[in-house]
């Protein structure tokens, strides 16, 4: 039965599939084209450049109409499409519905085809005698890039996923008979909504420059096939080595970008948490960095080519690789980024494998013509380059052995577990690494291509060597740096930078590249600042409130605050003054306080952790910092009552207990001394009444003494109690039962509940130089970048 849906609006859906379909098979058409350009014979190249120049044109116009009509429907809000009901939502902003375009899997996709028709455009404009080749492999790539969005289905197989799909297409939907409605999509009248932990200032831009640091990484894989094709084994370097710069520049952006997020919005405390997504990206950057490296070396000596090409074809391939871990849903169950399984591992796969025997096959074919030299030299620029870049390569497989974990377990059907301390295990396995990295960006700047003289040698970096050993010496007096591996650490680190700023300010004319410096030390601060920022970071946020906090809430990081009660909390004491509903966020008022001379309280700073409100995906923790120059002060909220929000809450009975004059019990850590009971005569006591009332001396555990007097009232038959309260505790005394021989009252204590948070608060020193090395060392890769751009033209 054909059903006339009411209220669709189909047409930009109907048009974003067809330009997918159009997209993919223009897509292989210029790849073909190209491919048969690099092949022919000069007189014969130009009708195949044309055709494919046409055929990519074509290509890229489609995939534009593609992102243009899924930004259309998702600014419109056309909830018929599953894609936008997913990810947006009637409050949603612009900002953030521009961010919904790549939030999901089948948007984020487009966006990357999107990026790499942008670079591939900018090749066929520069690449000159290289575009044939190069053009082939990113054509082909886009081939296998649109099929990930196509969303079609043949012979029962399903080719991709489309962001147009409707939902009343979906699968689980067809069945269903709310979508047999005509009039359907007027009972929609919201979306499901962006995920609440995408909704930050730096998730809209770090998925971005992240994605365009991936297709940038396709560049110089595309540059080191071609020079295998056209048996140009040395020249494809310095036209691609402007493009693995820009990669390198790109992805290390988003990454250090995502780990500002990471540190601004999560509460895992810190800036990397060595997360199964976030190693995916990392890892093709380690590979592209050692692969540049490399790239230097063979331009400049014609040797080690055979790990050049395998690096960079390696890094292309661990982006691709890295989109298996996030899309499979192979780790849904190890990280917090990745999205569940849409069915799309295997295509996955297949255009992993194709690109990898693409790459490895002609380099194992070539390798016996492959320019080599023998008997080299140890004191050499290019050897230590060649051991650096290794030793980079070894961090990155050592990342991805761990990282693969659920993939090893699901190929070999084995067992395996993720290491339980994730943090632990990565920081031990790859401090070595970094202590190596440093170490030698130390000493190779001090090395000479060819040959060293070791007496220069020695007395150039005898400065930096001795810096370096005074400062680590003074840094360790002056902290708590107790392991001898962290202290090695240091050392590499400053060698690192002593050395790259003597090259800069002593050496620069003779030997230095310096926007190569000016990355090598903003990694070198990076790395100091990573050991500084968290080997020295202090959580002082032990619970001094006096209740148990459960195992949950370990009593060394958490601090259960009442409000407007006064506790002590590292060099501050901490107040809890309430809380404000801003639409979505509950913000929490914490204010820190210090005691002037006279010892009265003064404010230093208020905190305002927040927790954002989502039914559908659940509450988000916000963390607030307090900035200052040499530290930030971190909190956040590990529990509060929302559900009770504004609710009077009813006293809850803590203990019932027997007690006798001069008698003493213990409650929650305090003292109770019942000091007297007495008949109570006064006017206002009515006639035939019995009132007896029991003094009670309760000493905190502060040594705060409070007294009070509840009282136990017989009128008539009926009974009556007077309960007392310590509103600084929040008890409630309540005298129910007296009997004589010995003389003897009950008391029942009950606990009224305050309105109370915990909170979690760590000091991180040293968190600007972190910030201020990230800059350092991205101005650096952006200057290197530049320079290697000016530089192309002679190899075009």
């Amino acid at each position: 039965m054909n059903i006339q849906y009411v209220g669709e609006h189909l047409l930009p859906g109907n048009i974003g599939d067809f330009s997918l379909l159009i997209g993919l098979v223009t897509a292989l058409l210029s790849a073909f084209f190209y491919y048969q350009a690099s092949r022919e014979n000069p007189s014969d190249q130009y009708m195949w450049k044309k055709w494919a120049r046409v055929g990519f044109f074509t290509h890229s116009l489609f995939i534009f109409l593609a992102s243009a009509m899924l930004l259309i429907i998702l600014l419109n809000r056309y909830y018929e499409y599953k894609y936008v009901w997913v990810h947006a939502e009637n409050d949603l902003g612009l900002g953030y519905l521009i961010a919904a375009f790549w939030a999901g899997q089948e948007g984020s996709m487009l966006f990357w085809t999107f990026c790499q028709v942008i670079i591939a455009l900018l090749i066929i404009r520069y690449a000159a005698k290289w575009e044939n080749p190069v053009m082939a492999i990113m054509a082909f790539s886009q081939f296998f890039m649109t099929s990930m969005i196509l969303g079609i289905s043949i012979g029962g197989a399903n080719i991709g996923m489309s962001p147009f799909t409707l939902m009343r297409e979906v699968p689980e939907n067809a069945a269903s008979e709310f979508f047999q409605n005509p009039n359907y999509l007027s009972l929609i009248v919201d979306g499901n909504g962006l995920n609440p932990l995408l909704r930050n200032f730096w998730m809209m831009s770090h998925p971005p420059i992240l994605f365009i640091g991936f297709a940038l990484t396709l560049v110089p894989f595309a540059y080191a096939l071609a020079g295998l094709w056209k048996k140009q084994y040395v020249e494809w370097i310095r036209p691609s080595l402007p493009w693995t710069n820009l990669a390198i520049f790109f992805l290390g952006a988003g990454i250090l970008l995502g780990g500002v997020w990471a540190y601004e919005s999560l509460t895992f405390g810190g800036f990397w948490a060595w997360d199964p997504i976030e190693n995916a990206s990392l890892v093709p950057w380690l590979v592209l960095v050692a692969a540049l490296h490399l790239m230097l070396v063979a331009r400049k000596k014609q040797e080690n080519l055979f790990p050049t090409f395998l690096f960079t074809f390696l890094a292309y391939a661990f982006v691709i690789y890295s989109t298996y871990l996030t899309r499979s849903g192979v780790l849904a169950e190890t990280s917090v980024h990745s999205f569940g399984n849409d069915g799309s591992g295997l295509q996955i796969l297949i255009f992993l494998f194709t690109f990898i025997l693409l790459g490895v096959v002609p380099l194992v074919k070539s390798y016996s013509k492959l320019p080599s030299k023998e008997n080299e030299q140890p004191m050499t620029k290019e050897f230590w380059l060649f051991i650096a870049a290794m030793v980079l390569v070894l961090s990155a497989f050592q990342i991805v052995f761990t990282t693969s974990i659920p993939v090893w377990n699901k190929i070999f059907g084995s067992e395996l577990s993720p290491p339980v301390d994730v943090v632990d295990h990565y920081n031990t396995w790859q401090l070595p690494f970094a202590v190596l990295v440093a170490l030698l960006m130390a000493v190779t700047h001090f090395l000479r291509w060819g040959k060293t003289d070791l007496k220069t040698f020695y007395k150039s970096i005898v400065l930096s060597a001795v810096l370096s050993l005074v400062f680590t010496i003074l840094i360790i007096i002056f902290t708590t740096m107790e392991t001898w591996a962290l202290r090695i650490f240091l050392f590499a680190g400053l060698f690192a930078f002593f050395s790259s700023m003597d090259m800069l300010l002593r050496f620069r004319k003779i030997l230095a590249n310096t926007p190569a410096l000016i990355s090598h030390i903003g990694i070198a601060l990076f790395l100091l600042a990573v050991l500084m920022t968290f080997s020295q970071k202090e959580i002082i946020s032990q619970n001094t409130s006096g209740f148990n906090l459960g195992a949950s809430f370990p009593a060394n990081e958490n601090l259960l605050l009442i409000k407007d009660e006064i506790l002590p909390m590292g060099d501050y004491f901490v107040t809890y003054k309430g809380n404000s509903r801003q639409g979505e966020d509950i913000i929490y008022q914490v204010d820190f306080l210090k005691k002037n001379s006279e010892g009265e309280y003064y404010l230093s700073f208020r905190s305002e952790p927040t927790i954002k409100l989502n039914e559908r995906m659940g509450n988000v923790y916000n963390p607030y910092s307090k900035v200052y120059l040499s530290k930030d002060i971190f909190t956040y909220i590990t529990f509060a009552d929302i559900d009770n929000q504004g609710m009077p809450n009813e006293p809850t009975l803590i203990e019932k207990f027997e007690i006798t004059r001069n008698d003493t019990i213990t409650v929650d850590n305090n003292k109770m001394v019942l000091t007297s009971i007495e008949s109570v005569e006064a006017e206002e006591i009515a006639e035939n009444s019995i009132v007896i009332e029991a003094t009670l001396d309760v000493v905190t555990h502060f040594g705060t003494t409070f007294t009070v007097n509840p009282r136990f009232e017989l009128a008539g038959r009926e009974l009556k109690f007077q309960d007392d309260i310590i509103r600084d505790l929040d008890y409630r005394f309540r005298f129910t039962e007296v009997s004589e021989k010995p003389f003897t009252i009950v008391v029942e204590l009950y606990q009224d509940q305050p309105e109370f948070i915990i909170i979690k608060t760590i000091i991180f020193p040293y968190i600007n130089l972190l910030w201020i090395s990230c800059i350092i060392m991205l101005t650096g890769f952006w200057m290197t970048y530049r320079k290697r751009w000016e530089n192309r033209g002679a190899d075009n």
